[in-house]
């Protein structure tokens, strides 16, 4: 790493270094950097994202402006595939429902001795059951893009600790005070990483075909922030989608992120630096992430330019 990095960029090297160290916070990136065959792949992104050689003078939202989108990725979702016909959140109705059958998922943040054993039992179940119906979804998929997959889920520590944390809010969000864990629709998260943006369509087509959605479908909601990027941070791009499914004819959630390479890394960088600063980044090396984070986006939409030209 250090030959690759530090001639040109030692802080982001000695951040990269740091993240890798960490083993209680494990990273897709990471995980790249440890495997000899993707390392290379993944040291010479690091460093093109570093090099910020498309939004260094003018910024990610100048950079928009100049040069936007095109394609697919920059067509946003129909309204049916999030919301039912009298208006109402997919993703709303079908959690409820979930809670209704899963005493488990009605534990809030004050939990009982007998509420922590059920939310045990939940974490058991998505571990055991959950996991392994949709890694076989999930593989099944990346393998018609060429893509990698990932899964994991959270333990009943972990879904308790959002619960609290949901439901505190923080300065930047409001408090839920009825949050539960049957809200936490993410305990289980799959992410499927391809090359480029040409692939990203296509692995966004191929799951709206598997899964279907609107009445009948399994997609519950579906965010494309290409087409319509966070205002507290517009360079995170990532199509994350909300998806059904059923396991011992019991309901459950789980998310699955479709990104590029690049927009991969970008994200896991800025997540245990920014938003999760867990290795302590200096306010300078945060910053650098930032833009790193938005010379991806930049990059991923120069890409569909040269593709869908006029």
């Amino acid at each position: 790493m250090r030959n690759a990095l530090s001639d040109r960029h030692p802080d982001v090297s000695g951040v990269v270094e740091r993240l890798v160290e960490d083993k209680d916070h494990p990273l897709d990136v990471v995980a790249s950097l440890n495997n000899r065959e993707r390392r290379p792949k993944a040291l010479a992104t690091i460093r093109e994202l570093a090099d910020e050689r498309l939004v260094a003078d003018r910024g990610l939202e100048k950079f928009a402006a100049d040069c936007p989108g095109r394609g697919p990725l920059f067509e946003p979702a129909p309204r049916e595939i999030n919301q039912h016909e009298d208006g109402q959140s997919r993703k709303s109705v079908y959690v409820a429902h979930c809670k209704s059958v899963d005493a488990a998922r009605t534990v809030g943040p004050q939990p009982s001795t007998d509420d922590r054993a059920l939310v045990q039992d939940y974490g058991r179940r998505l571990v055991d059951d959950v996991v392994p119906q949709v890694r076989r979804e999930v593989r099944d998929i990346a393998g018609e893009v060429d893509g990698r997959s990932s899964i994991r889920a959270k333990d009943a520590d972990g879904l308790l600790d959002k619960v609290e944390r949901m439901s505190a809010g923080s300065d930047e969000r409001p408090g839920r005070a009825d949050y539960q864990v049957g809200d936490v629709i993410d305990a289980v998260g799959a992410r499927i990483t391809v090359a480029d943006t040409d692939r990203l369509e296509r692995l966004l087509l191929t799951v709206e075909e598997r899964f279907g959605s609107g009445d009948g479908g399994r997609i519950l909601e579906l965010e494309n922030m290409y087409a319509d990027p966070k205002a507290h941070n517009p360079s995170y791009r990532v199509v994350p989608l909300i998806i059904a499914v059923e396991v011992n004819k019991t309901p459950y959630t789980f998310e699955l992120q479709l990104c590029t390479w690049r927009a991969s890394i970008a994200s896991d960088l800025e997540h245990n630096t920014v938003y999760k600063p867990y290795i302590r980044p200096t306010i300078a090396e945060q910053d650098k992430v930032r833009r790193m984070q938005a010379e991806a986006a930049a990059l991923d939409q120069d890409e569909t330019r040269s593709r869908w030209h006029d």
